[in-house]
C-alpha cells in the first residue's frame, strides 16, 4: 500500500465522519441533497473497504487521493453541508 492510498482512506474517512455528523439546525429538508450525502456516503465507505486490497498504479493512487483530499477539505469548510457544495455563487 502506498502513502497515496493511505491519503485517500484518511480523506473518505473524514468526509464520512463530516457528512455523518452534520447538523440541520432549522435549515429546510432537501430530499434530493440528501439522497447524494447518502450516495457520497456510500462511495467513500466502498473506497474505504475496497481501496487497501486493490493495487493501483502511483498515478492512479495519487489522482484518487487528490479528489478525496479535495472533497474533504470542502466539506469541512461547508459544515457538512453538501447543498453549500452545489450552490451557484455569482
Amino acid at each position: 500500500m502506498s502513502v497515496f492510498t493511505d491519503i485517500a482512506i484518511l480523506a473518505a474517512v473524514i468526509s464520512v465522519f463530516r457528512i455523518l455528523t452534520f447538523q440541520r439546525r432549522g435549515s429546510r429538508y432537501r430530499r434530493g441533497i440528501a439522497l447524494l450525502a447518502w450516495l457520497v456516503s456510500c462511495a467513500h465507505v466502498t473506497v474505504i473497504v475496497k481501496l487497501p486490497t486493490l493495487d493501483l498504479p502511483e498515478p492512479a493512487a495519487a489522482g484518487l487521493a487528490l479528489v478525496l483530499v479535495t472533497i474533504a477539505v470542502l466539506l469541512l469548510r461547508a459544515g457538512g453541508n453538501l447543498a453549500h457544495l452545489f450552490r451557484w455563487r455569482h
